[in-house]
């Protein structure tokens, strides 16, 4: 005869991936770097996706706009925090027959914003756009290399 165990519900395989998808959503919706007001603006539907580099002498920001001139796009330094909106709007021919199937393009109004380092040299910032890409080039202050400072004998 079989032995009779108790049920117990965490050792059941649906309960326990329940609690491991309630833990990894849980991770993921509480990430602070995920849901920083500062760095995505969720109210809007085109967000353009964001790419930052780190070289020796400067960051290299990289803004993917498709479709967009770059005369829809601001670009704004208040103090070290540098701001990029615009408007990707979706063009509309008059008198064109049909009507979409599916439609994956987003649109609207965009904001993305965050602080620049302590070494970036905010008066030499530069932006130029080709093929969709804005790149934004934020030299980096010379560092200041250490001296060393004597210490005068003082009699009394």
């Amino acid at each position: 005869m079989n032995d009779l165990t108790q049920w117990n519900d965490r050792n059941h395989p649906f309960s326990r991936f329940r609690e491991e998808m309630g833990g990894l959503m849980q991770r993921f919706f509480n990430d602070p770097f995920f849901w920083n007001d500062d760095f995505i603006d969720r109210r809007s539907g085109f967000q353009p996706k964001l790419n930052v580099k780190e070289r020796p002498d400067r960051y290299v920001v990289e803004v993917e706009v498709p479709g967009m001139n770059p005369q829809e796009i601001d670009i704004e330094l208040h103090g070290n925090r540098l701001t990029i909106k615009g408007e990707r709007r979706m063009e509309e021919t008059v008198n064109e027959e049909g009507h979409f199937h599916r439609m994956e393009s987003s649109y609207g109004s965009f904001q993305r914003s965050f602080p620049l380092p302590d070494d970036a040299n905010l008066e030499t910032i530069t932006a130029e756009s080709k093929s969709g890409v804005v790149t934004i080039q934020v030299p980096k202050n010379e560092q200041q290399q250490p001296r060393k400072i004597d210490i005068g004998n003082v009699e009394h």
